[in-house]
Order: C-alpha cells, then structure tokens, then sequence
C-alpha cells in the first residue's frame, strides 16, 4: 500500500528541513576539524596531502552522533513552518488526527533509525580504525616531510642527520647521521640516500648509498670504518597503528568479549542513539505544536536545549557506568524511560486536550 499524498507531503517537508539542519552541523563539525588538521599539518605533525582523507573518515565516524539532533531539529522546523503558516489547523479541522501526522514523521524516523545503528555499531567504528591507521601513517611520513638541508633534525631511535641537498624527488643528497649507543658512537656518511618503510626489515628506515660507517668510543683510536654501497639505518619501530586503540573504534564484537563497565558503557551509548531518534520523533509533533502568531525560531532554542540536556546526560550517566559509579546493568536505559514519559506527558497535555478544540 503506498503513501498517501497528506504522508508524502510531511514526508518531503521534514526530509527538506532535516537535510539542511544536517548539512549545516557536518559543516560545522568538519570546520572544527579542518582547523585542527591544518594545525596539525603547519607544525609537521602530518603531511598535507592526508587532510581531507582524514577529514572523510572522521565524519564517517561521528555522524552517527550528528543525526539524531539534526533529525530532530529539522522536524521541529518543519511541524513549525505548517503551525504558523495554520496548515495544521487546517488539517485537524479536516478530522486529520496526529496519527496522520506521526505517520509521515517516522517515514523518515524508522529508516534512520537503521542508519543509525548502522553507523554506530559498524560504519563509525571502522571509519575511526581507519582514521587512527591513516594518522599513524602520516605521522610517520612527517618525520621526512619537514626536512630542510643544512639543518641538523632528529629522527628517532636517537639518531641525528644532516642533509646537504634535497632533490626535486625527494632524494637525500650529502648525508652525515649519528647514533649514540651506550657501546659507542656510529656514524655513516654518504653520498645519496632516501627514506623507506619496510625496506630492510619491519620499520623506518634512511637508506644511505655509497658511503663510510664508523664505529667506536670517542677518546679511543680503536675504530671500525666500513665502506658500503648501500646501508640501511633503521630510525623507527614499526609504528603501533593497530586500529581501534580507544573504545570508540572498537567493533561489538570485541566490547562484549571485554566485558568491562567501559566497553559495556560505550556499546550502551552506541544502542542509545538509534532509539534516541524514536523518542525524539514521538516528541517532535507536541514540541512543535505553537500559535500562527509566535515567533519563528522560539521552539527551535527549546528544541536544542531540550537535546543538549537529553544527550548530556546520556554520556554523564554512560561515564557514571564506565567509572564504575552505577552498575552495569541499570545503565542508561533509564535516562530514555524519563524522556519517554516527558515525551508522553507533552502528547496528552498539546495533542489529547488541545488537537480536537484547535479549530474554532
């Protein structure tokens, strides 16, 4: 059976009002972020070239959370627009009840409700595994991205270089590095080299060519030199980037196997979100609910105060779980019994005393 035309015109209207609400708040949230990429990327700390790989990934991962509001506030615009413009008089002087109008809402609601959960449990989480692995690997880039010739850097594993000449190519040319172990002193000088992952072994590496290596204590004549086509310096470990070091990257999976009060907290919050979106939708329709002659925006500020309170206490009691301070199993699930009775309370006193008497 399809929609009928009264459905699909809410449908459109709240689909309209809650894409642009969520444009505005990935704008938002990726400004945020690109500033402190960009920050990131004028220290040295990460090459350019990976800021908008990152900036994808990391709004893949933190969508999940964004929905649910922008869902809710579009709503509220929508049902708002149609009380001031008396469409909504209109409709219930027609006999269309808030079934009618509920009907079009979770058109939207139910499938993003999916989406949520979707996000949350699976796409968010990879996206953040994903992000960390990418931001391992460019701060091992870094490391060589900042170099300047005739400047004396350290690279790691206690090892400083010199490098005479860089190449349009990214070729190192007239190199002298220096390690102190607590054997002695090595140092290689060379003609070329160039920087490597993996090349020699697991790790960073500057791989010298055409050079000498000396091996000894300072104050002693006894002395090691080696000549050398090609001498590989290891300067990092292979970097820690296994994904998924925080319990945000973490798959489902992976958190009931932990078991922990912070795994079972954070798997919590991830289930809260999606049924955040049905109880912000059952309550969109009362909140909504305002004279032609109110001003535009005014529901819209109770609108975001009563989110901001509702998703703040979400994380507050999800932290309050992962301290240990309140037991696993009560959770947060109470935190949505309350808003649901808010939510009903608000649909008996607008919608069942006030829907039927609206039209005079």
């Amino acid at each position: 059976m399809g929609l009928s035309r009264l459905t699909r015109y809410l449908l459109r209207e709240v689909l309209l009002a809650w894409l642009a609400v969520t444009v505005v708040l990935v704008v938002v949230l990726l400004t945020n972020r690109l500033v402190q990429f960009m920050a990131d990327a004028a220290s040295g700390d990460i090459p350019a070239n990976v800021i908008f790989t990152l900036l994808g990934l990391k709004a893949a991962a933190n969508l999940g959370v964004v929905l649910p509001g922008s869902f809710f506030l579009g709503v509220v615009l929508a049902l708002g627009r149609l009380y001031r413009d008396s469409e909504m008089t209109a409709m219930a002087g027609c006999g269309i009840g808030p079934g009618r109008i509920f009907r079009g809402i979770f058109a939207v609601a139910v499938p993003l409700t999916v989406l949520v959960a979707m996000l949350t449990l699976s796409l968010g989480p990879a996206a953040e595994r994903e992000a960390d692995r990418v931001l391992a690997n460019a701060q091992q880039q870094a490391r060589f991205a900042g170099v300047q010739p005739g400047r004396f850097i350290e690279l790691g594993e206690g090892t400083t270089v010199y490098i005479a000449r860089v190449t349009d190519d990214g070729g190192l040319r007239g190199i002298f590095a220096e390690r102190t172990r607590p054997d002695g002193h090595q140092i290689w000088v060379a003609e070329r080299g160039r920087r490597a992952i993996d090349a020699m072994g697991q790790g960073e590496f500057l791989v010298l060519e055409d050079g000498w290596r000396y091996e000894g204590e300072p104050g002693r004549a006894a002395w090691r030199l080696m000549q050398y086509a090609e001498h590989g310096v290891r300067i990092a470990e292979p970097a820690p980037v296994e994904p998924g070091a925080g319990l945000d990257a973490q798959p489902p999976g992976r958190l009931l196997a932990d078991g922990g009060d912070g795994a079972m907290a954070e798997l919590q919050l991830r289930l809260s979100l999606p049924v955040m979106v049905l109880v912000l939708a059952l309550g969109s329709l009362p909140l909504a609910s305002t004279d032609p002659r109110s001003g535009r925006y005014g529901r819209v500020v109770v609108a975001v105060l009563l989110f901001m309170i509702y998703f703040n206490l979400l994380y507050t009691v999800a932290d309050w779980v992962a301290n240990g301070a309140l037991p696993v199993w009560i959770g947060v699930g109470w935190v949505h019994g309350i808003a649901l009775l808010v939510v009903l309370l608000a649909l008996w006193r607008r919608l069942g005393m006030g829907w039927r008497r609206s039209p005079a």
